[in-house]
């Protein structure tokens, strides 16, 4: 989108995204709201309105993060111009000082690495930065906050990353027309007079940067009560979540959106808005809630495809412990705790939670990049001459690839002392650090897709047909290597090994016959002897088992055997270095996905329904 003479575009002027503008005012009324996540797809102006919220925060700036940024461009490091010329260390400001009253922007957070994001929140958090590195020592205070974008189809965050932020949004494509027609309109605009253009928002800005500044003056004067403190932590046991992080920011939320509207005191609508913003990126898997698979209960779930049972279900600890809550809160005399006679309010909070964190996770299609999960995905360390440089370290034995910039900074502080012989720097063999490197990690997808006769009799082929595609078609962008497996009747095939032509798995597929009982444990074996070979000439690939299939095995290994106790012990012995699994429910009929469950927890693997792969 077109940019501001001062580099960013009018937060007025952005089209829409109202839930994302209030999540962004109510984070710097409270300067205890430290971190704001922001997600969507690509080209819905995450970026956009990130960079714009400066114009709406006088005097502060955006500090942007690289991603191949290392730890002293990041916290400081030796000022190595001063080493030089006086022989002792110095510091230089890293992005962090400069970050000091400023917002740290992070693009593309879910492509960092790792280590140095949990770095980052660290300092964020705390408030201070301290450095231990290359003989200095240094150590000072910054107070910034973090907004962070990221497009889950390029890959997901770790969950004790993901809960390091206090408040997360979506963004969308519009599919409304009159707003699509808006931010063509505005674009020609500004494409014909920028200023004229810029001025019409101007005000705009102007108000909602007076609306900031009297709510903070406001925050302080909002009463949280410990009927609200009671009903926030009820919500989060409703809905799962685990640890206390989203207690809290529910809590502080709640608060700035009351001082946001001159509110004295926080009210229910105040806590289910807190609640949506804050607990939509700590939600557990609601899938698997209330499922376990214990010896003692398998023979009750050993079913065939035409029997019907419920699916039994562990109670929450909601369940169990609502009445008994608050009936001890009035027990012990909380004269502002509620009673039982509000316990039907908390519950419908809860329901208008959850119900609207459910339409958000429905606008995201699950992908290849989902069922990788969320930590599995990033850069791995390499011992070769390849990839990224990230940092440094004490070669062992000759160094082969040294690290110049290290070396020469463990170097700097000797000069004084040293005899440079006409040289500009004297470096002694224990100066000498090698680079430590990392690639990005190659990812390899089995599918595994039943063909039996209850996939056809069900109808369920051409429905499994799209999803494998849907799939296929993210992994195709990713240049990613996929192959096929394919089990029915009594044959196990390997109809594709892996490989980058998407379209020899689309056209194997479409040929494949199907019908015929379920050899699933011979699957398995299969599926285990293809990988343990392939892992073991490709070390550095993540391999992932999507697995297709109602779950149902009807065709034991071994003649006479019960499938189900078989299929147990092969489950035991699937342990495959690098390798993650995924099993796919194709049963697509209301209670009916019982074995497929059980078999994604044999194998502790993600449960995903077919029906949630929707073609791309």
């Amino acid at each position: 989108m077109p940019l501001s003479a001062s580099g960013t575009f009018p937060f007025s002027a952005i089209c829409g995204m109202d839930e994302v503008k209030r999540a962004l005012v109510c984070s710097v009324v409270d300067d205890n709201v430290k971190a704001i996540l922001i997600k969507g797809p690509a080209g819905t102006a995450k970026s956009t309105i990130a960079r714009s919220f400066v114009n709406v925060l006088p005097g502060v700036g955006v500090v942007n993060v690289p991603h191949n940024v290392t730890d002293e461009q990041l916290f400081g490091g030796m000022d190595l111009e001063h080493a030089i010329m006086h022989g002792r260390a110095s510091m230089e400001d890293g992005l962090m000082k400069k970050a000091n009253g400023n917002i740290l922007y992070l693009d593309n957070v879910n492509l960092f690495d790792r280590r140095v994001l949990g770095s980052i929140m660290d300092c964020v958090e705390a408030g201070r930065v301290k450095i231990e590195r290359d003989g200095m020592s240094a150590e000072y205070g910054v107070r910034t906050r973090v907004i962070a974008t990221m497009d889950p189809s390029e890959g997901l965050l770790p969950e004790h990353i993901l809960d390091r932020f206090d408040v997360c949004v979506q963004t969308y494509t519009s599919q409304g027309s009159q707003e699509r027609c808006n931010v063509i309109s505005l674009n020609l605009d500004l494409d014909r007079d920028l200023d004229v253009t810029f001025s019409r928002f101007e005000k705009g800005d102007e108000a909602v940067t007076q609306s900031i500044s009297v709510a903070r003056s406001r925050l302080r004067g909002v009463t949280v009560v410990q009927s609200d403190i009671l009903k926030i932590s009820q919500i989060c046991i409703d809905l799962g979540i685990e640890g206390h992080r989203g207690d809290v920011s529910i809590a502080k939320v709640a608060r700035a959106i009351a001082a946001i509207d001159g509110n004295e005191s926080i009210s229910n609508e105040d806590i289910k808005d807190a609640a949506i913003m804050c607990l939509l990126h700590r939600r557990t898997n609601p899938l698997m809630e209330g499922f376990e698979c214990n010896e003692a209960d398998t023979s009750e779930l050993d079913m065939g495809p035409d029997e019907e049972e419920p699916v039994r279900r562990r109670a929450r600890p909601s369940d169990v412990q609502q009445d008994q809550t608050f009936e001890e809160d009035v027990e012990m005399g909380h004269s502002k705790g509620p009673g039982t006679g509000e316990m039907g309010t908390v519950l419908e909070i809860s329901n208008a939670v959850k119900g609207r964190l459910d339409e958000i996770d429905e606008v995201e299609s699950i992908s290849l990049r989902k069922l990788i999960g969320s930590s599995k995905r990033g850069s791995i360390a390499t011992g070769r001459r390849a990839g990224r440089y990230r940092g440094h370290r004490l070669p062992k034995g000759r160094s082969l690839d040294p690290a110049m910039d290290a070396t020469i900074r463990v170097a700097t502080p000797y000069q004084a002392i040293r005899e440079k012989k006409g040289l500009s720097i004297a470096i002694e063999a224990q100066d000498i650090r090698d680079k430590i490197r990392v690639k990005r990690d190659s990812c390899s997808f089995l599918f595994a897709v039943d063909v039996s006769g209850s996939s056809v009799n069900g109808g369920m082929m051409r429905n499994i047909k799209n999803g494998v595609r849907a799939m296929l078609m993210d992994g195709y962008v990713h240049r990613d290597k996929v192959a096929l497996l394919t089990f029915g009747s009594k044959n196990v095939v390997l109809s594709v090994p892996f490989t980058r032509s998407v379209e020899s798995i689309y056209e194997m597929l479409d040929s494949t016959p199907a019908g015929g009982g379920t050899p699933l444990g011979t699957a398995l074996l299969k599926i285990r002897e293809y990988l343990m070979n392939h892992v073991r000439k490709n070390p550095d690939e993540r391999c992932y088992v999507i697995l297709i299939t109602d779950g149902y095995a009807t065709n034991p290994v071994v003649g006479g055997s019960t499938a189900l106790i078989e299929l147990k012990r092969i489950a035991a012995i699937m342990e495959i270095p690098n390798t993650e699994w995924a099993v796919v429910d194709s049963s697509m009929m209301q209670g009916k996905g019982i074995p497929a469950l059980r078999l994604a927890t044999m194998l502790g693997a993600k449960y995903i329904r077919l029906e949630d792969l929707e073609p791309i």
